[in-house]
């Protein structure tokens, strides 16, 4: 049994079989707890001594042994007696002096029996009463363990358990959940009605907290706990937390504050029983929401792969996850590594694999605070996150996907989180073209601007277009979208950028002889390439975004012909 199961030294004298006993000395100890009881008669009987034990004894084994009577209180000390009954006036005449001492130094109660105390009658109503508490606790221990259980088949989850060991305990519970990134809170009422001093107790650091342990002498430590008693705003407060684990591995915590009385054995008990079915729960949680994760990516990985132009099959069974493949969506994928390196592969993997499972349930409740409509999971390639840009539009919707991501990211700043950013897109063609586009500004950005950073599409320019294995449509769009500002400039204002950037171009980026050929004067040109990097977002003279304008320069001249043969045809 567990040692703190038992009876102290006080509460042994309130038995009516130790009416007549005296405290020679130890009366400190007297709060000192007794499991077991025994008789020492014999010289070694200090290799059988356990701690928690009351011995008692008449002192024959050390009548003629001064030094063994000096040493005897302090090696029972060592060994964790709890309490030594001397019968004296038989083999010794009185309790020596020096023993007495020892007992009040040591703080280890000598009791003093009487000539006529039968060691029978004592030890039978000691070890009468120490299985008669035994029986209790383990009595409600089995029930707190049934109760428990039984919550767990009848499908509850972890704001029952929580609520149940809060009404057991009779204090304020907190759940934390480290695997799946859940905390729950039970049992208020038994707290004061101050949230802000319950939420600060629970928080506590841990280490203003004191280790202890919860023993049993066969098993040795099956509860780890930390325990501390506080004092604040006028309440005495007891703070206990219990991590929760299996197989020696941590998955969460217990935290419970008892603001009226103590925490006491069957507590610990009702503990000990309920770690391992929290962390049960937790296991469960986390292999659910695996399956979950898995036949949503392998519906999605079915979509971007068909080339079936009936999509109407796929809309349907996406209603299944609760999705509409109807809406308008920015598709981000997320990259979620550890912020520090580690070498072993192995653990690598495994801290790879723990970021993104968190990080899919973080983004998921980020998701939903916001009241976003998404469609979210776990994918080879990352976190694939498709946002519906609600009541958004047009040149809006990149501020918008960017205030979005800074929000997000200040709830991932655990890790080093780089993301691609898609187009907005409509339907299921918008899915599958999103994922593309996500992909390739993920995987490219992370080569050209580096990790760690939010990465539109559009940020790619020519490598999007050369890399991303672009279509034909793709490919209009990306010259509409680049020349298309300059063309409407020319349209609209009767000038001439186009026409000076094709001459720019074409004597090598050289400004005065771009002027000559132009009957423009060399402060006109420099103006028009001003004002062709302010519209464009890009820099002729810079060698990445000059090869984007270039390629859109080109591309939109194929095209003007290709429109101008289709109307001679």
């Amino acid at each position: 049994m567990f040692h703190e199961v038992g009876i102290t030294v006080r509460e042994v004298l309130e038995l009516p079989e130790f009416s007549g006993v005296d405290v020679a000395g130890g009366k400190a100890g007297l709060d000192r707890v007794v499991t077991n009881i025994n008789v020492m008669e014999v010289p070694d009987i200090l290799d059988w001594v356990r701690e928690g034990d009351m011995l008692l004894t008449t002192g024959y084994a050390i009548k003629d042994n001064l030094d063994a009577q000096r040493a005897l209180l302090p090696t029972l000390a060592g060994k964790g007696l709890a309490v030594l009954g001397m019968k004296p006036k038989r083999y010794i005449h009185a309790i020596p002096p020096h023993m007495i001492d020892a007992a009040n130094e040591l703080e280890v109660p000598l009791l003093e029996l009487p000539r006529e105390a039968n060691f029978s009658d004592l030890i039978s109503a000691v070890l009468a009463e120490l299985v008669n508490r035994q029986s209790r606790f383990v009595q409600l221990s089995l029930v707190a363990h049934r109760r428990f259980i039984n919550l767990l088949l009848e499908g509850g989850g972890l704001q029952e358990i929580s609520g149940a060991a809060a009404d057991l305990l009779q204090a304020v519970v907190s759940i934390e959940d480290s695997l799946n990134l859940r905390r729950v809170l039970s049992g208020m009422r038994w707290g004061p009605p101050n949230e802000a001093l319950i939420t600060e107790l629970l928080d506590r650091p841990t280490e203003l907290l004191e280790p202890e342990t919860f023993t049993d002498r066969v098993e040795g430590t099956v509860l780890w706990f930390k325990r501390n008693q506080v004092e604040t705003n006028g309440y005495n407060a007891e703070i206990i937390r219990a991590p929760v684990t299996a197989a020696n591995e941590q998955f969460g915590s217990l935290t419970a504050v008892k603001f009226f009385g103590e925490f006491d054995v069957t507590d610990l008990y009702s503990l000990e029983r309920l770690c391992p079915l929290i962390a049960l729960d937790i296991i469960r949680c986390h292999d659910v929401t695996q399956v979950e994760q898995k036949y949503r990516t392998e519906f999605l990985d079915q979509l971007f792969s068909s080339d079936n132009p009936d999509e109407e099959g796929f809309v349907e069974r996406a209603t299944t996850f609760g999705w509409d493949l109807g809406l308008d969506y920015v598709t981000v994928l997320f990259d979620v590594l550890p912020s520090q390196a580690i070498t072993d592969i192995a653990e690598h993997e495994k801290a790879c694999q723990l970021a993104k499972t968190q990080a899919t349930t973080i983004l998921s409740d980020f998701c939903r605070r916001n009241r976003l409509r998404y469609i979210l999971t776990r994918h080879a390639s990352g976190i694939l996150l498709f946002v519906h840009p609600e009541g958004v539009k047009g040149d809006d919707i990149v501020p918008w996907a960017n205030r979005l991501l800074k929000k997000a990211r200040s709830n991932l700043t655990r890790w080093t989180v780089s993301s691609g950013v898609s187009r907005c897109g409509s339907g299921v063609k918008g899915i599958k073209r999103g994922f593309r586009e996500a992909k390739a500004a993920l995987d490219l950005g992370k080569v050209i601007f580096g990790k760690g950073q939010d990465i539109h599409y559009e940020m790619l320019g020519i490598y999007g277009l050369l890399l991303g294995q672009a279509d034909l449509d793709e490919q209009k769009r990306f010259a509409d979208e680049v020349i298309g500002q300059l063309r409407d400039y020319d349209v609209s204002k009767g000038g001439e950028l186009l026409k000076t950037l094709e001459v720019y171009f074409e004597t090598n980026g050289n400004a005065r002889r771009t002027a000559r050929l132009t009957y423009a004067h060399y402060n006109t040109i420099l103006y028009r390439l001003k004002k062709i990097k302010e519209l464009t977002g890009l820099d002729p003279n810079h060698a990445d975004q000059r090869l984007s304008l270039q390629t859109a320069l080109r591309l939109s001249t194929i095209f003007d012909m290709g429109h101008h043969l289709d109307g001679c045809q």
